[in-house]
Formats: structure tokens, sequence, C-alpha cells
């Protein structure tokens, strides 16, 4: 069973985990521990199962359904979806499923090429530069998380050289992206994190995509559960500068 089984199979699996006995979604549970990238979805759709589940549990159903049911439909009582107390439960069911499934759908079916233009775009857009200057990268990340955006994350070990002058927040798709200001001699160059791996049509694992978002060029790559992506330099600069004896060092 190969990942793309996998995941058609597991998207049925229940919460509850009494699927888990049966041979086929044992196999594929198999297939999730040697897929990073199947367990990260894996455990992104259990936890939207789950809030589906919750909100579902919050409506009461009138205490005389089942009676009612078995009389032959002769409710007595007017239907519950006429009740007050029982619409709000509805209403509030639905837009917790509507959240949810937002929230879901847009971390799965986002594209990154299209994410990362807009993102550049963005922050090159003519408006404040920074939110915050500071050289002091433990200030910014604690100013960074403060404002709601990831700040977990270190700077690339291939851009240690360079002068950290702050930081901005630009967000895109509902997602608050760091992004860090960097200078590297005379070049001015923009550093995004992305957190977690969660797009479509992502740069390949440790090895850099160079596309052209606009007139600016960008190289992106991927290092476990975060993506970068750098703008603001000569892509045969960046070639040099990361690529050492055949090998890519762009770790963070």
């Amino acid at each position: 069973m190969n990942s793309q089984e996998a995941r058609r199979l597991l998207e049925v699996f229940r919460p509850s985990g009494a699927d888990a006995g049966d041979p086929r979604f044992a196999e594929a549970l198999k297939v999730v521990k040697r897929d990073p990238e199947l367990a990260r979805w894996f455990d992104e759709q259990r936890q939207f199962d789950a809030r589906i589940a919750g909100s579902l549990q919050r409506i009461s159903p009138p205490v005389d359904l089942r009676g009612s049911i078995l009389a032959g439909g002769k409710v007595v009582r007017p239907p519950f979806w006429q009740v007050w107390g029982a619409r709000a439960a509805v209403a509030a069911a639905v837009a917790a499923l509507a959240v949810a499934a937002g929230v879901f759908a847009s971390g799965r079916s986002t594209r990154f090429p299209e994410f990362r233009k807009e993102l550049v775009e963005q922050a090159w857009n003519g408006e404040s530069h920074l939110n915050l200057e500071s050289s002091d990268i433990a200030q910014i990340k604690q100013w960074l998380a403060s404002h709601g955006a990831y700040a977990d994350f270190m700077v690339p070990v291939s851009l240690a050289e360079t002068r950290v002058h702050g930081c901005r927040i630009v967000v895109v798709a509902g997602r608050r992206v760091p992004m860090l200001c960097l200078a590297d001699g005379p070049k001015h160059l923009h550093l995004f994190v992305v957190n977690r791996a969660d797009f479509a049509e992502l740069p390949p694992q440790g090895a850099p995509d160079f596309e052209k978002c606009g007139a600016w060029k960008t190289a992106s790559w991927r290092q476990g559960d975060k993506t970068y992506v750098l703008t603001g330099m000569k892509y045969q600069t960046f070639v040099s500068k990361f690529r050492k004896a055949g090998r890519w060092t762009l770790s963070g």
C-alpha cells in the first residue's frame, strides 16, 4: 500500500480508533509511520474529526424524540428545530462545523506557489517596511510571539553572517508569517518562515526551488516542518553561498 492509497482509506478512519483492528487500516497506519507528511495530514484529519464530533455532541435532541419516532412520527410537542434553544444549538454547531471545515480546507488546499507570490508582493509593496526595528533576534522572537506569529525558528546557518535589521508580520490567507529583514553586505534580503508544511506543491525537502514572483526573485526550501522563502538575492550568489561540496547547507 502506498501513501496515496493509505490516505484515501484513512479519510474514513473513525476518531474513536475503532478501526485500528481492521487489517486494512492497520496496514495504512504502518504507512503513516513511514511517511512524515502523511502523518501530519492524518493528525490534522483526526483533529478535524474530533472538532466535528464535539460540535455534534453539543446538540441535545428532545427528550421525547425516541418515543415520537416509535409512535410513527406523531409529535405532541413542537418539532425540536422550532424550539429556540434547540435552534440556537443547531446554529452554533453549524457555525462550528463551518469554521472547522474552513480552517481544515484552507490548510490543505492552498497552493504554495500562489501563497509565496502574494507573500513576497505584500512584503515589498511600499508600505511600512518593518513592524519592529532590532538587531536582537531574541527580542524579535519575543515580539513575534506576543503578536500571534510563529517564533519557534532558527536563522539558517548559511545566513548567520548577515545582519538582522528587524521584523514584520505579513498576513496572507489568514496566516501570520514572520519576515526578517537582513543585510548581507550591500544586499537587502527578506527571509520568511512559514510554519508547518501543509501546502500543496511545496519545494523539496532541503533543496531550493527558484521562482520569480513579480519583480522579485525567490529561493524557497523546506526544512523539517518549516518552509523558508528568501528574496532579494541574485541566484548565482545564492547558489555559491548555500551549496558547498555538492551539498545544500540550508538548515535552520
